[in-house]
């Protein structure tokens, strides 16, 4: 009799811990399936940095001074038709990731390159700009 209240007990515990652990399956499958479509928020949030840093390279942090004078601080002394052309592909990039034209990725990717060229293009004498 001891032996089948123990087998008994035994077998009730596992039925239980099978139940417990395939409704914490299925939970983890339901909030899975919820934030399948959610961004990465760390590539996200590394994205707008990188956009904060290419605006404030291109146009600088624009301070109005008591007597009306504008001043860019921050802004890169790159050639006019250079930085032209970099705010136009900036504003390309950024048009077509908030159409969902491109991915996260891309438009991450698309940054850096940005960032890159403007590395490339500060070093350059005026000159050497095409």
């Amino acid at each position: 009799m001891g032996f089948v209240f123990c087998f008994l007990v035994i077998g009730i515990v596992a039925a239980s811990l099978l139940l417990i652990d395939d409704q914490q399956t299925s939970g983890l499958e339901k909030i899975l399936r919820k934030a399948r479509g959610i961004q990465p928020l760390f590539l996200m949030r590394s994205a707008e940095q990188k956009l904060q840093r290419l605006n404030t390279l291109l146009y600088g942090n624009i301070t109005i001074t008591d007597d009306g004078r504008t001043i860019a601080q921050g802004r890169i002394n790159i050639n006019e038709g250079a930085r032209q052309i970099i705010i136009s592909q900036l504003n390309t990039l950024t048009s077509d990731y908030e159409h969902g034209r491109i991915s996260l990725k891309e438009y991450h990717t698309g940054l850096n390159e940005l960032l890159a060229t403007i590395n490339k293009v500060k070093v350059l004498n005026f000159e050497q700009i095409k």
